[in-house]
């Protein structure tokens, strides 16, 4: 079995809906994306897109089988990106506490797909904040 580095930045996230793919993953740190965009989307979870930003989220060491499973949960179909909702890509992450960067998986919006979505871009790249902050609305 081999291991890699996963950046997740909605509800893979530590105390959020889907956290339990990664209970028994090794929490590396938090961690920035740079050039890119957060967005939340009407059906209620995130999205990733290139752009003018950063997206703030975690670091996971994964193993195979586990990154297998949120292959299927994000709709990542690696034989057919173009039917995929996101894509998986490496992208260097910075990790906080450590100030040095990593190489790691992050899903992205296929952008194939974003012109039929509807959507909220978050301004501070950050999607627990902004979900703490829509629910007190």
């Amino acid at each position: 079995m081999y291991y890699e580095l996963l950046f997740v930045y909605g509800t893979l996230m530590s105390g959020l809906s889907a956290h339990t793919f990664l209970f028994d993953s090794e929490f590396v740190g938090h961690g920035i994306l740079y050039g890119a965009k957060l967005l939340h989307l009407e059906e209620g979870y995130p999205g990733v897109i290139e752009g003018e930003g950063e997206v703030f989220g975690e670091v996971y060491r994964v193993d195979s089988l586990t990154l297998a499973a949120i292959d299927l949960f994000e709709e990542f179909y690696k034989s057919f990106p173009e039917r995929s909702f996101y894509l998986r890509i490496r992208k260097p992450i910075r990790l906080i506490q450590f100030n040095d960067f990593v190489d790691a998986w992050v899903y992205v919006l296929n952008p194939l797909i974003i012109k039929n979505l509807s959507f909220t871009e978050v301004p501070f790249g950050n999607w627990k904040e902004f979900i703490k902050k829509l629910m007190k609305l």
